[in-house]
């Protein structure tokens, strides 16, 4: 925010992370009060806290009574007045005003204070309600004079003489609001909706054996409904139920969707709506309304065979990048340069002959397919690969960067940034990324140890990421203080220890590496930690969009990849077989060394005591002692003899499989050797093209939600709601020009909520939406309600 003393913060605009700016940190004279800069979509703000604990947030307008407020409260808690004048851009002497304006007595002088320039002002609140209570009463006496009567009217009762300059913007408002109301139309509803004998005509009319007619062809293909598009102009609307109706909410997206590939491709269409309405892979699809699908994408294409013979035939290369370029565009992805990325494991149960690598679901290694994803800095997923574990995560890091760039197509100097987590930590991966003057690495340093705080010098900055969990208001803290400085163990990369400490007060310190010597710390800070957007999306991509479903179980032996993938040299096969069998002998030899050291420690103490017992004078408990003890020495002597040839005959056969180990092949061929045990890689292409549908499905469905999200302020259940609305069936009302979609969800909302979802419509319908069929016929979207429908059966003789 130029000309207030701080600069704007670069950060992602997600609803329910912020990330604040420190403007005013602690000192002598003010050891708990700070203040970060947020700005939010709408509004620049200040949060306010007493040590770690938000204690509130105001406005960063100056001219707002709040941002006095709380300059004056600092002030007068004894906060430097010239740390103040800096931080706020405010005069000393309007500071002490406002500080001495709170400690006064008077109401009146507060609000005289806080109003400033406007408290002076003749046009007051009161006079202005007055004016446009009048207003109606005078326009029906006639427009003559009505500034000047109200002039007369306001001296007489408030006592204040005003120009018909003070009046003029305010009753030019009023004008104008009384033009555009006598110009609007009434609202379309559905109390308009035709009922049983106003339809169209009878060779129109709608019924369950009109329904049934729709064509099944052999190929699974379904024709639209024949009566949507054939009214006349002339006839009655036409009045439709239709399942599915609720997903017109993002008919733009699939209009769009189908042009990516020329020529169009309707199965995309098809397959994000499916999507969309819960079908997770292509055989949840049969739970569809295929005739009402075809009423509103047209031609489709039904039965689960012919689906999977679509997709054999799509999925190639070139469709699949046009789909990642589409999701770039929905997500705004080529005006950015820091992206997150993290590989995903899904665990295979199949039958198929797939490498093993480690599953986090099941906290073992077993067979597994993974997925390398790319997300932007707001967590929307951006670009996937699917492979296996043949190639090690720093490998397959570059290569999938380079797949991105070639798919986007954009330009190898332009700079990209990437941010991860785990399993990337090493030497080589950093002298790849410094050679590379296009590339930049933020990652965790691994085996850090924590060290005093604060450091020697003192830290370089803090920041505060506030975090909201059910609703906007409700907020939780995290305190960050960094240091920043270059690597001792590389003067090429860049340190940033950073101590952090959540809203129960736990305290970590961790250290983050990075090439980049040019970002600020603070953002470096702040997209480290704020990663759990990428890896919470996880969850919810698999839940509601299916990113876990195989797809397909076709396969592909590694004797055809062999010109594919990299071969490596590894250790070979029998040097791990021979490592293994001299892991379980030590394991067998240590516990035998282990009770022969038990045994020792114990024999010596019971020597001893046999030795006094035999000192003693003979007694039956002396006796018994004494004979009990030998029979155990005893025992003890002919069983450590027999276990010293046993650890002397492990040793023996430890030395012989050594020997073995020297003169064994020590490295093989990966590749030959994943041939030879017919290893297989599950084909990714299928998967990809419809896991690309799955990201697409997944952030628009984001990005429509925002406008709601934003009004409900309920984020424990904002999406099922929204998704109610989305998966709903309604009715069309079918127009010559038009086609009113009249929405009916399962949900009774309250009145509330009706409001929030007809000013979500509200706004779809701004963007003129079409209906995807291809017809090009504009839609109108509205919230329809029981009430008002006619419901009636026709029952076939």
């Amino acid at each position: 925010m130029s000309g207030r003393g701080w600069v704007q913060p670069a950060r992602p605009n997600v609803t329910s992370t912020y990330t604040g700016q420190l403007i005013l940190g602690t000192d002598k004279r003010n050891p708990v009060f700070t203040v970060y800069y947020q700005e939010e979509e709408d509004e620049e703000q200040l949060h306010v806290y007493y040590g770690l604990e938000l204690l509130e947030i105001v406005s960063a307008d100056r001219s707002e009574p709040s941002f006095k407020m709380l300059v004056g409260r600092l002030h007068n808690a004894g906060v430097s007045l010239r740390v103040l004048q800096d931080t706020f851009q405010t005069n000393a002497k309007t500071i002490r005003r406002w500080g001495r304006a709170l400690r006064s007595r008077s109401a009146e002088e507060l609000v005289r204070v806080l109003e400033g320039r406007r408290a002076s002002r003749k046009l007051t609140p009161e006079i202005k309600a007055y004016v446009r209570a009048r207003w109606p009463d005078l326009v029906k006496e006639g427009l003559y004079a009505i500034g000047k009567r109200l002039r007369v009217e306001i001296k007489s009762v408030f006592k204040v003489e005003l120009s018909q300059e003070t009046l003029r913007p305010l009753l030019a408002e009023l004008k104008r609001n009384s033009a555009s109301g006598a110009g609007q139309a009434e609202p379309t509803t559905a109390e308009g909706l035709p009922q049983s004998g106003q339809n169209a005509p009878e060779d129109q009319a709608v019924s369950s054996a009109t329904r049934e007619k729709s064509c099944d062809w052999a190929d699974g293909t379904v024709a639209p409904e024949p009566e949507v598009p054939t009214l006349a102009p002339e006839a009655a609307p036409l009045t439709v139920w239709c399942d599915h109706v609720g997903v017109l909410v993002l008919a733009p997206v699939l209009v769009a969707v189908a042009q990516v590939v020329d020529p169009v491709e309707p199965l995309f269409k098809q397959w994000l709506a499916s999507l969309l309405l819960g079908a997770l892979n292509i055989e949840q699809t049969k739970f569809l309304n295929w005739p009402d699908m075809s009423r509103l994408l047209g031609m489709v294409v039904r039965f689960p065979f012919p689906q999977r013979q679509g997709l054999e035939r799509v999925a190639t290369q070139a469709n699949i990048e046009a789909l990642a370029r589409f999701n770039a565009q929905q997500v705004g992805a080529d005006a950015q340069s820091q992206f997150y990325f993290d590989p995903h494991t899904k665990h295979y149960t199949g039958e198929q002959n797939v490498l093993e690598g480690w599953c986090p679901a099941i906290r073992w290694a077993d067979k597994a397919m993974h997925s390398d994803f790319i997300h932007t800095v707001l967590g929307e997923p951006l670009y996937l690969e699917t492979t296996d574990n043949f190639a090690d995560l720093r490998q397959r890091f570059f290569e999938v960067v380079e797949h991105c760039r070639q798919a986007m197509k954009w330009p190898q100097e332009r700079v990209l940034t990437f941010i991860v987590d785990r399993g990337i930590f090493g030497k080589e991966v950093f002298e790849k990324v410094l050679a590379d003057p296009a590339l930049h690495l933020i990652t965790w340093e691994k085996g850090y140890e924590r060290q005093n705080w604060p450091p020697p010098g003192g830290i370089s900055g803090a920041i505060v990421i506030e975090r909201a969990r059910n609703r906007a208001e409700d907020i939780r803290s995290y305190h960050l203080e960094f240091w920043d400085r270059t690597w001792a163990k590389d003067q090429r990369l860049r340190q940033i220890v950073v101590q952090a400490t959540n809203p129960q007060g736990r305290v970590i310190q961790v250290s983050i590496l990075t090439d980049d010597k040019e970002a600020a710390a603070a953002l470096i800070v702040r997209l480290m930690f704020n990663r759990w957007l990428q890896e919470n999306d996880f969850k919810y991509l698999d839940k509601h969009f299916g990113i876990n479903q195989i797809t397909s179980y076709g396969v592909t032996g590694y004797e055809e990849l062999r010109q594919e993938v990299e071969d490596r040299q590894v250790r070979s096969a029998e040097v791990k077989a021979l490592r293994e069998q001299k892991r379980q002998l030590r394991a067998q030899q240590s516990r035998f060394l282990l009770l022969q050291a038990k045994g020792e420690h114990q024999a010596a103490p019971r020597q001893q005591r046999i030795d006094e017992l035999g000192k003693q004078a003979a007694g039956e408990e002396r006796d018994k002692e004494l004979t009990r003890l030998r029979q155990v020495q005893s025992r003890w002597e002919s069983t450590r003899s027999a276990r010293q040839e046993q650890i002397q005959k492990l040793s023996q056969e430890l030395a012989e499989l050594e020997a073995k180990a020297q003169q064994t092949q020590q490295t093989e061929s990966r590749l030959e050797r994943m041939i030879e045990e017919k290893m297989v890689r599950l084909d990714p292409e299928k998967k990809r093209l419809m896991d690309g549908l799955r990201v697409i499905a997944r952030n628009v469905f984001y990005k429509a939600i925002q406008p709601f999200k934003k009004a409900y302020n309920n984020y424990r259940d904002d999406h099922d709601q929204f998704r109610q609305l989305t998966q709903s069936s309604g009715v069309l009302e079918v127009h010559p020009d038009q086609i009113l979609v009249h929405l009916m969800p399962r949900v009774n909302y309250s009145p509330q909520l009706r409001r929030i979802i007809t000013m979500v419509l509200d706004g779809v319908n701004i963007q003129k939406p079409v209906l995807p069929d291809g017809s090009g016929r504009s839609l109108k979207l509205r919230l329809a309600q029981r009430s008002e429908m006619t419901l009636s059966i026709q029952p076939r003789r």
